[in-house]
Parts: structure tokens; C-alpha cells; sequence
């Protein structure tokens, strides 16, 4: 890519990020942004169809990197502790664009967004994992932990890893479960 393309994309992407901590998305407008980001209108839409095409660009890319956070999608069936916290780690990473950049109308979007994602990764690489008690393990994990962090205030460290331990605790319990029910199920 050209390295004026990567400046005016960046510039654009700082800016709207700079107006996304201070107000809603549907209240951001091309007109403003374009002007803290020291370009055109038109230069913007040379590069985005609106500002949702923007939000949806970097979404992708703040997935891309929390999911480069998760290195071990493979461990989850043998342990899905090591795996919540992998996740919980990987969204603590993003903790400040979670709670401001993704917060008001984009916040279960991005929530749901990120799960399909997790879990498509982890069902291409291993299609024997797919099955209902794994999607709703999956569910709790990532949900719970999305929530979890997006929702604590950054002064909330040690009650946000008292909310990690709880889930942890409780997905514990739910595999166990569901694992009993599996078992009774075969005999």
C-alpha cells in the first residue's frame, strides 16, 4: 500500500477514534472528522463509503489483533480454564478501545462480532470440536469475559480478576455438566 494512503487512512482512523472517545458514533459526521483528521471530505470517501464502513475497518482490526492475543484456540476442549483466561487476557489488552471506542450502539455488535468469530476460527481448525455444549461453553467464555472487561472501570483491576475467577468458576461448572449429561446420555 502507499505510503500516502497509509498516512491519510491512519490520520482518518486517529481522529475518528479521538471523536468516538468524546461521542456516539451517530453523532460523528464526515464534515468533522475530515476536519481534525486535516483532509477532505472527499479524500475520505475515497477511502470509506461512510463512517460505519470506518467503524467496520477497525473493528476487523482490533479482532485481528485480539485474536492474535489467543494463541491457544486449540487448548479449549482439554482446558478451557487456560482458554477464559486467554480471552479474558486478550480483552483486558484492549480494555481502553473496548470501553470507549466500542461502547453505546456498537457495543453488542462488536461482542457478537468477535464470537463468530472466535468460534469460526477454532471450528475451521478443528471441525470435531463443533457440537452445542462446546458453542454454548464458547458463548459463556467470550461473552463473559467481553462484558466483563468492557464493563469494569480501568481503576477496577482486582475486582475485574475477582470476575475472572467467577467465570472461570462457573464455565468450570457448566463443563462438568454438561460432560455428566454427555455420559448419562451414552448409557
Amino acid at each position: 500500500m502507499d505510503l500516502r494512503i497509509q498516512k491519510t487512512k491512519a490520520a482518518i482512523k486517529k481522529a475518528f477514534l479521538d471523536l468516538r472517545r468524546k461521542k456516539p458514533i451517530e453523532k460523528i459526521t464526515v464534515t468533522e472528522l475530515s476536519k481534525i483528521a486535516e483532509i477532505n471530505k472527499a479524500t475520505f470517501y475515497l477511502h470509506y463509503s461512510d463512517i460505519y464502513s470506518l467503524t467496520e475497518e477497525i473493528e476487523d482490526e482490533v479482532i485481528d489483533e485480539i485474536l492474535g492475543d489467543i494463541p491457544g484456540l486449540n487448548r479449549f476442549p482439554d482446558d478451557p480454564k487456560k482458554h477464559a483466561a486467554e480471552i479474558f487476557r486478550a480483552f483486558l489488552n484492549k480494555r481502553e478501545l473496548l470501553t470507549s471506542i466500542f461502547s453505546g450502539s456498537r457495543h453488542g455488535n462488536f461482542a457478537n462480532k468477535i464470537e463468530k468469530r472466535i468460534k469460526s476460527r477454532l471450528y475451521a481448525q478443528f471441525p470435531e470440536l463443533r457440537s452445542a455444549s462446546n458453542d454454548v461453553v464458547l458463548t459463556f467464555l467470550i461473552q463473559g469475559a467481553f462484558y466483563t472487561v468492557s464493563e469494569s472501570s480501568p481503576g477496577r483491576a482486582a475486582e475485574c480478576s475477582e470476575e475472572y475467577d467467577t467465570i472461570t468458576r462457573i464455565t468450570n461448572c457448566i463443563i462438568s455438566e454438561l460432560k455428566t449429561n454427555a455420559e448419562s446420555a451414552v448409557y
